[in-house]
């Protein structure tokens, strides 16, 4: 994905860069998340079957979201979406996602799925603003503490 900025210019979307291991790691250790970073990927790489990518939110400078996800072909999978605590609840997460949609409905995906806390009501809120919608429960799901997961699924069309 190139880098492409919101309207207000100070916030920007790019891929993973390896220079921006140490400030992921920390949004993902906040959040209490868990992924395993690697090289990026060549530019459009994350569009091919079976690969993984990970987009940063960037403003003025500063890491201060990121989103993973997984292509399944004519699904995709949101692996993490997490956003540094001082800078919640100020669009970040939403500005990611929606270039994810963007991003994915440009490439011919046509649903996308997710597993969230059962308690993240935030998290579930935004998904549903997009148009996600549960479809199941996974019991048992997360660890520290216990928590069972919703499943949502976006169906992307047009």
């Amino acid at each position: 994905m190139p880098p492409r900025q919101s309207p207000d210019v100070s916030r920007t979307i790019r891929a993973l860069a390896p220079s921006d291991f140490a400030e992921v790691d920390a949004i993902l250790g906040e959040s209490q998340l868990t992924l395993a970073l690697s090289a990026p990927l060549e530019p459009d790489a994350a569009l091919a079957l079976g690969r993984s990518a990970v987009y940063v939110c960037e403003r003025q400078g500063k890491i201060t979201g990121i989103l993973a996800w997984r292509n399944l072909g004519e699904e995709a999978e949101i692996l993490d979406l997490a956003v540094l605590k001082k800078y919640r609840r100020q669009g970040n997460a939403r500005f990611l996602l929606g270039n994810f949609v963007r991003l994915v409905r440009d490439s011919g995906i046509r649903e996308v799925f997710l597993e969230v806390r059962e308690s993240n009501d935030p998290a579930i809120a935004l998904y549903r603003s997009f148009g996600f919608s549960a479809t199941g429960r996974r019991p048992n799901y997360y660890r520290n503490p216990d928590e069972a997961a919703l499943l949502l699924r976006l169906k992307i069309t047009g």
